[in-house]
């Protein structure tokens, strides 16, 4: 090994040290897109409302020592103000617990669309905090909301995923005992456990509300230093195939151009590390 292979492994120990390079802490982005279909033509009833729509996006990125919503489970009072009016500030602060804890990594917000209608909100994530929880009300209702928990956007290779889409079905909270979309609070005491309503009035199979596509941003947005699967993660296997590269004279690792393996090239590939994903 040459003296400026070396230097290069020398410098990729230290960024792996440092933990610069660690894969656990590696962003990606995605994009989220809620495509909201519910309406008085995909659900007729008599009573459907005249102004149907969704609350504002709300969750967050997190791994499996923290859980914000499940079905079966008990609503915490952040997923009960939600559900029942819209207002995130409860599960906002929940999110926000957690990340302090470091059970969740970052929140997701977005916006409400009019139903039918669309909305669209970006996040990233991260291979130790992998998973997504998020929700929205169904609005006008007593305590119905859709959303996801927990979900995976990983295959079973731990490789992110490049797309992912997710019906949904309405839910309800548990916390209401009202069964009309207008009808008046009437709080449930004890509160139920939360429960898919797909086949329940006045939904009645009639299909999803909506769906969730999940579309990773594209890999072009990351520099020249993203060699190594996966694509849109910058980690230490990233600089190991450099250094392959550089030790095989691949023309590849002759980043300057100039035709010449050297300190140079070895410089101009950490600088393109250290500057990592741009999204």
């Amino acid at each position: 090994m040459n003296t400026l292979s070396i230097a290069l492994r020398t410098a990729v120990m230290g960024l792996a040290a440092s933990g610069a390079a660690a894969g656990d802490d590696a962003l990606v982005q995605y994009e989220v897109r809620f495509e909201a279909v519910w309406s008085s033509a995909s659900h007729p009833t008599a009573n459907f409302p005249f102004n149907p729509h969704f609350s504002p996006l709300v969750g967050g990125t997190h791994h499996d020592g923290v859980s914000f919503w499940t079905p079966g489970g008990i609503a915490s009072p952040g997923i009960e103000q939600m559900a029942e009016s819209g207002n995130r500030t409860i599960l906002r602060s929940e999110v926000q617990g957690a990340i302090a804890a470091g059970t969740a990594e970052a929140e997701i917000l977005g916006g409400g669309p009019s139903s039918p209608g669309e909305v669209s909100t970006t996040f990233t994530i991260s291979q130790s905090h992998p998973l997504v929880s998020l929700v929205t009300m169904v609005a006008p209702s007593p305590d119905w909301f859709v959303g996801v928990h927990a979900l995976e956007l990983q295959n079973e290779d731990g490789l992110w995923l490049p797309e992912l889409t997710v019906s949904l079905d309405p839910y309800d909270a548990g916390t209401d005992s009202g069964t009309g979309y207008n009808s008046p609070n009437v709080n449930t005491n004890p509160e139920e456990p939360i429960r898919n309503i797909h086949d329940e009035a006045p939904f009645n199979a009639n299909g999803v509300l909506g769906r969730f596509v999940f579309t990773r941003v594209t890999d072009t947005a990351c520099s020249t230093a993203d060699l190594a699967e996966p694509i849109g993660v910058l980690d230490v296997f990233d600089v190991f195939d450099y250094l392959e590269a550089f030790n095989a004279g691949d023309g590849s690792a002759d980043l300057n151009n100039d035709g010449v393996h050297d300190i140079f090239d070895v410089f101009a590939y950490l600088d393109a590390f250290n500057a990592g994903c741009v999204f």
